[in-house]
C-alpha cells in the first residue's frame, strides 16, 4: 500500500520537474522569418545556413536554411533577442545581434550579405561539349566580357583576344575569322542572323552585352544547323529578363551611355535596353589642331526588348524587338570641295520564338520580320535601299534514347528589295536634270538541314547534311553540304575532335559601289588629288570596314563551295588549366556566275591553313588568364577557266597573332587585368612609281596585289576596376588605358606628290577610357 502511494507522487512530480531544468528559459513561442540577398545584385540566397544563438539565460540555439527565393524561418525561439549568424556560399559571413523590433515589422526584413571577392567574374571561356558541337567552339559570357582590357565591355569585340580571329585594323571592331573576309562569315543573334554585326566603321556592337547570355564562338566546321556561310559562325545567345524583382544598370563612358531595365511581368519577365554612342560630339569638342577641319562624324544607336512568358506545359513564347541606326557624315570644307557625304542605315528586327518540351521530343517556331533602310548621298551621288525581310526557323528534335539523337530543321531569308539610284552632274555642266533609276526584285536564301547524335561516351558521332537554295530575280543555284565531326574521349583529361564537310554561300558579281569613304582602290574619301587618284594607301583588309553595302543587287546568283578540314585536341592539365589546339584547312571558290558580255572577268578563290593554341587558367580566388596564338597562311587566286590556285597574299594574311592576357582579383574589390599583342603587319599593294598623264597630272604604277606589308604590330593594353558594393546597387568604375607605352602602330602608307617616297600613316596612340556603371 505504501509503495503504490509513493508510485503515485512520483508521476505527478515528475511533470513539474522539467521545468526545473530549465527555470531560466521561458516557454517557446516565438517565430521570425526573412529573406537573404546578395548584396548589389539584390538576388535571392538559396542553401544558405541561418544561425539564431541566445544572448540572456540559458544558452539555446536554432538553426534554418534559405530557400530558392531566400527566405528563411526560425521556429521555435525562447526570444527574439539574439545573435543572428549566416552563412552562405560565395557571400561574406554576417554575424550581428537583433532585437524584438528588427523582427516585428509590418514586412519581413530582408538581409543584404555581401559578395565574397571583388569581381563578377564566373568563368572565363568554356569548351562547348554538346550543342551544335565543332573542333573548336568556345563561350564567353558577360560577366568575362565587361572586363577584358581593350574592349570597353563590347560581346564581339572581345572575340578578337581568341584563337583563329584577326586583329581588325585600327583597333575597330571587325570579324575576320580564320582568314576569311567579314561577310563569309555569319553572326546570330538568337535564331536568325543580324545583317550587319557592328555600327560603321566598327565603332561597336549592334547588340549590348547585358542583353546576352553568352557568345557562342565557331571559327570553322560548324554544324549544319546554320548555312550562307564558307567562314566561321558567331552565336549571340540572348537572355530573358529576371523574376526575382525590377533589376537593370546605367553606363557612361566617353563614347556611349546605354541603360537596361529587367523584371517580371505576370508569369513571365520583361528586358529593355538601349544604347547611344556620340563620338561626333567628342571629336567636335577637340582643339580644331588636333582633329583638324575635316573629320568623319559618326553618331549610332541600338535597342533590344525581349518579352518571355511559359505558354502550356513544357513551353515558352518569346518576343523580341531589336534595331540599330548609324549616322556618318564627312562635311565639305574650303581646301575639299565636293568630298562631303552622308551615310544614314538602320534596321529593326521583329522576332517570335516558341520552343516546347514533349517528352522526348523538342520543338521550335521562331518567324522574324526585319527592315532594313540604307541612304548615301553626297554632291554627286544619291543611293537608296530598302528592304522587307521575312525570317523563318522551324528545328523538331527527337531523344528516343542517351545515345541516339535526331534533328530535322529549315531556315528560310526572303528578301523584298526597292533601289534608286540618282546621278547628280558637277555644276560645271549647267543645269543638266540628274538621271534616276529605280530597282526592285527577290533575293531567298534557304536551307533544309538533318543532323543527329550517334554514341556516347568515349566515342560520338555528329553526322549531318544541309541542301542550300539561293536565288535571285535571274536565276537560281542550288548546294548540298554533308557535313561530320568525331569526338574520342581518349583519356579522362583528354578529347579529340576531327571534322570534315561542304560549305555554300551565295554569291553574285557586284555592281554596288561602296558606301564612300573607303573605295575599292584602297582610297579615302576626300584625299583625292585632281585626278582621283589618292596618296594614302591602306591595306585591302580596312575596305571592309566601309558598309560595303549592295545598292543595286542585280545579276545572276551563283553558289560560293568551301570545303573545311580541322583536328583539334583538348587537355585538362589540371583542374584550373585547360590546353586547346586545333589544326585547320580551308579552301574557298566564289563560283561567281558567267556574264556574256564580259567573258573575260576572272572568278576568285582563297587557300587558308593554320594552327591555334589556347592555354588557359580558368577563374580561381585570384588569377585568370589565357595565351592565345595562332599561325595562317591565306593565300588568294583569281582564275577565268579551270581551277584556281591562289598565290597571292589574301587581305588578312596575318600570319602569326599572339594575345596574352591576364586578370588579377586584388583586395577591396579591385581588379586588374593587362593584354599584350604581338600581330604580323597587314599586306598591301604599293605604289612602285608614276607616269605623267596628258603633261597635266601624275598617275600611280601599283605594283603585284599585296605585295608589300606594313610592320609588325604590339600593343600593351591596361584596365583597372573599382567596385562598391551597396545594399541595393553596385558602383563600379574603371579606367582602360589601350596602348599603354604609346606605341606608332603603322596603318597605313602616305606617298608624296610623285609616289617617290612615303611614310607611315600611324593608329590610335595611348588612349585613357574612363567610365562607370551602376548596377541595381
Amino acid at each position: 500500500m505504501i509503495a503504490a502511494v509513493l508510485l503515485v507522487v512520483l508521476a505527478a512530480a515528475a511533470p513539474a520537474a522539467q521545468p526545473a531544468a530549465a527555470a531560466g528559459e521561458r516557454p517557446a513561442r516565438h517565430v521570425v522569418q526573412g529573406t537573404l540577398r546578395s548584396a548589389g545584385e539584390r538576388t535571392p540566397i538559396a542553401g544558405a545556413k541561418v544561425f539564431a544563438v541566445g544572448r540572456r539565460g540559458p544558452a539555446w540555439t536554432r538553426e534554418a536554411v534559405s530557400g530558392p527565393d531566400g527566405r528563411f524561418v526560425l521556429a521555435d525561439l525562447p526570444a527574439q533577442d539574439f545573435v543572428l549568424t549566416i552563412v552562405a556560399a560565395e557571400h561574406q559571413r554576417l554575424e550581428q545581434v537583433t532585437t524584438a523590433p528588427f523582427w516585428r515589422r509590418r514586412k519581413p526584413p530582408t538581409i543584404y550579405l555581401q559578395p565574397a571577392g571583388s569581381g563578377g567574374y564566373r568563368t572565363i571561356v568554356q569548351q562547348e561539349r554538346v550543342t551544335r558541337p565543332s573542333p573548336f567552339s568556345a563561350r564567353l559570357a558577360p560577366d568575362e566580357i565587361q572586363g577584358l582590357p581593350g574592349s570597353q565591355g563590347d560581346p564581339l569585340r572581345a572575340l578578337q583576344n581568341l584563337p583563329g580571329v584577326a586583329r581588325a585594323p585600327g583597333g575597330l571592331g571587325l570579324l575576320v575569322l580564320r582568314g576569311a573576309t567579314p561577310n563569309q562569315s555569319q553572326v546570330f543573334f538568337g535564331e536568325h542572323p543580324l545583317p550587319r554585326a557592328f555600327h560603321v566603321p566598327g565603332l561597336a556592337s549592334v547588340v549590348q552585352t547585358g542583353v546576352l547570355q553568352d557568345i557562342q564562338y565557331t571559327p570553322g566546321s560548324f554544324s549544319s544547323h546554320y548555312g550562307n556561310a564558307v567562314g566561321g559562325v558567331v552565336n549571340m545567345t540572348p537572355r530573358v529578363g529576371r523574376r526575382d524583382g525590377v533589376h537593370g544598370h546605367a553606363k557612361l563612358d566617353i563614347t556611349s551611355a546605354g541603360a537596361l531595365v529587367e523584371g517580371p511581368m505576370g508569369k513571365g519577365s520583361f528586358l529593355m535596353a538601349a544604347q547611344r554612342g556620340y563620338l561626333d560630339l567628342v571629336l567636335k569638342a577637340l582643339p580644331s589642331d588636333v582633329r583638324g577641319e575635316q573629320f568623319i562624324r559618326p553618331r549610332y544607336n541600338d535597342y533590344q526588348l525581349i518579352f518571355d512568358h511559359p505558354v502550356g506545359q513544357g513551353g515558352t513564347l518569346t518576343a523580341r524587338v531589336l534595331g540599330a541606326t548609324d549616322d556618318l557624315r564627312y562635311p565639305e570644307t574650303t581646301y575639299s570641295p565636293g568630298s562631303n557625304f552622308t551615310l544614314r542605315a538602320g534596321f529593326h528586327r521583329f522576332d517570335l520564338a516558341y520552343r516546347k518540351r514533349h517528352g522526348t521530343w523538342d520543338f521550335l517556331l521562331a518567324p522574324a520580320l526585319r527592315i532594313d533602310r540604307t541612304v548615301y548621298d553626297s554632291s554627286q551621288i544619291y543611293r537608296r535601299r530598302s528592304d522587307a525581310v521575312g525570317l523563318l526557323r522551324a528545328e523538331m528534335t527527337a531523344r528516343p534514347s542517351r545515345h541516339f539523337q535526331l534533328t530535322l530543321g529549315l531556315d528560310t531569308q526572303i528578301d523584298r528589295y526597292a533601289t534608286r539610284t540618282q546621278l547628280r552632274p558637277p555644276p560645271q555642266l549647267g543645269d543638266q536634270p540628274p538621271q534616276d533609276q529605280a530597282a526592285r526584285g527577290l533575293l531567298t536564301t534557304s536551307g533544309l538541314y538533318l543532323s543527329a547524335q550517334l554514341g556516347g561516351g568515349r566515342f560520338t558521332l555528329f553526322p549531318g547534311v544541309r541542301a542550300n537554295l539561293f536565288s535571285s530575280p535571274d536565276n537560281a543555284a542550288f548546294a548540298i553540304d554533308p557535313r561530320i565531326l568525331a569526338r574520342v574521349v581518349a583519356h579522362d583529361r583528354v578529347t579529340l575532335q576531327f571534322a570534315a564537310g561542304m560549305y555554300s554561300q551565295a554569291s553574285q558579281r557586284k555592281y554596288e559601289q561602296t558606301s564612300g569613304f573607303i573605295s575599292n582602290s584602297q582610297s579615302m574619301g576626300g584625299t583625292t588629288s585632281i585626278a582621283g587618284f589618292s596618296p594614302l594607301v591602306l591595306p585591302g583588309a580596312l575596305r571592309y570596314l566601309d558598309a560595303r553595302l549592295e545598292f543595286d543587287p542585280r545579276g545572276r546568283v551563283g553558289a560560293a563551295r568551301a570545303v573545311q578540314l580541322s583536328a583539334s585536341v583538348h587537355v585538362d592539365i589540371t583542374a584550373t588549366l585547360g590546353l586547346d589546339g586545333t589544326i585547320f584547312y580551308r579552301r574557298v571558290r566564289d563560283n561567281l556566275p558567267f556574264l556574256a558580255e564580259a567573258p573575260a572577268l576572272s572568278d576568285v578563290g582563297t587557300q587558308t591553313y593554320g594552327a591555334e593554341m589556347m592555354l588557359r587558367h580558368d577563374l580561381t580566388r585570384r588569377l585568370f588568364g589565357w595565351v592565345a596564338y595562332t599561325f595562317m597562311r591565306s593565300m588568294l587566286g583569281y582564275a577565268t577557266h579551270g581551277p584556281v590556285r591562289p598565290n597571292l597574299p589574301a587581305d588578312f594574311d596575318q600570319r602569326h597573332n599572339l594575345v596574352l592576357l591576364l586578370g588579377y582579383k586584388l583586395p577591396r574589390r579591385w581588379t586588374i587585368a593587362g593584354r599584350f599583342r604581338v600581330v604580323t603587319g597587314l599586306p598591301y599593294t604599293p605604289r612602285i612609281g608614276s607616269q605623267l598623264e596628258n603633261g597635266q597630272w601624275i598617275r600611280p604604277l601599283d605594283g603585284p596585289t599585296n605585295s608589300a606589308r606594313l610592320p609588325v604590330f604590339h600593343q600593351l593594353d591596361i584596365r583597372i576596376d573599382r567596385t562598391w558594393v551597396y545594399k541595393r546597387s553596385l558602383v563600379s568604375a574603371y579606367l582602360d588605358v589601350q596602348n599603354l607605352y604609346n606605341r606608332q602602330n603603322p596603318e597605313g602608307v602616305l606617298y608624296n606628290y610623285d609616289y617617290s617616297d612615303t611614310r607611315t600613316v600611324v593608329g590610335v596612340p595611348i588612349l585613357p577610357v574612363l567610365g562607370v556603371r551602376v548596377n541595381y
